[in-house]
């Protein structure tokens, strides 16, 4: 479903690709994931830029014994290439790192927001209710950008997957879409209640669209419908999150991200 190493002649139309070391060596370590986990896919998620290193991510998928949606964990690599997975990041510094404009150093130890009010609980007879939050970390930066981009954008064509009787999701016989804004929807549990009672009434089992489709996002012109000359391989972009890549033709279909992590966020702001 993400981008596979065969279709990386997508990604050419961004200017981005993988050189042939980094193709390599990143299937081995997939690989590697896939010995320790039980996933039904792990494939390649995308590259984030950083400015001494970059960030590889993967990610693992597990659609059955899911109900409704497949579980998603991701993984991380700097220019080691050994994944680990991505970690919990603290909330209450995560949408002050969707604003940063600053770049990723490729250093993930890296602090990003520093906590400066520090307790001596020697000195302190009471242990304070809410202490002071952790410092916030370059990995954790990663971390909420990687789920944002993959919430706010994944998107997988109309009909590329069905929900079963026991409500889980499954891939069907793709047969491609035509390029228009209404044939692609959200890869993610429906948020729209619409979509949900759907799911509900057990109607999305004979429906392709049961999922949240783009058409409803706000601002709606952040999405970006473009074709080849031979109107069959079909790229869909994202404007607030420049790099975010799907595509699809007659017979495949994914998404990717290659991009420095930075939000657009003056988007709203230029229509």
């Amino acid at each position: 479903m993400n981008i596979s190493f065969n279709d990386l002649k997508f990604v050419h139309q961004i200017g981005q690709t993988l050189n042939l070391e980094e193709r390599m060596r990143l299937q081995l370590a997939i690989l590697k994931i896939q010995e320790h986990y039980i996933f039904d896919e792990v494939l390649f998620w995308g590259r984030v830029e950083g400015v001494e290193k970059d960030y590889y991510i993967a990610l693992g998928i597990q659609y059955k014994g899911q109900y409704e949606f497949p579980l998603k964990k991701f993984f991380w690599s700097s220019n080691n290439y050994h994944f680990a997975e991505l970690p919990k990041y603290n909330e209450e510094f995560a949408q002050r790192a969707e604003t940063l404009r600053e770049p990723f150093t490729g250093q993930h130890e890296h602090i990003v927001f520093r906590t400066d009010e520090e307790i001596n609980f020697e000195d302190s007879l009471e242990i304070p209710a809410q202490l002071p939050a952790k410092n916030f970390s370059e990995l954790e930066r990663l971390s909420y950008i990687v789920q944002s981009i993959e919430f706010q954008c994944a998107s997988i064509p109309v009909g590329s997957y069905r929900l079963t009787p026991t409500h889980e999701l499954i891939k069907t016989t793709f047969k491609g879409v035509t390029a228009e804004l209404k044939n692609y929807q959200h890869f993610r549990q429906p948020i729209r209640k619409d979509k949900q009672d759907l799911i509900a009434r057990d109607e999305a089992l004979y429906r392709p669209d049961f999922l949240d489709s783009l058409v409803d996002d706000t601002p709606y012109n952040q999405w970006s419908v473009q074709t080849d000359s031979t109107k069959r391989n079909i790229t869909i972009r994202n404007l607030i999150w420049p790099g975010y890549l799907g595509y699809n033709n007659d017979y495949t279909f994914g998404y990717a991200y290659f991009g420095d992590g930075i939000k657009n966020s003056d988007f709203e702001f230029l229509l």
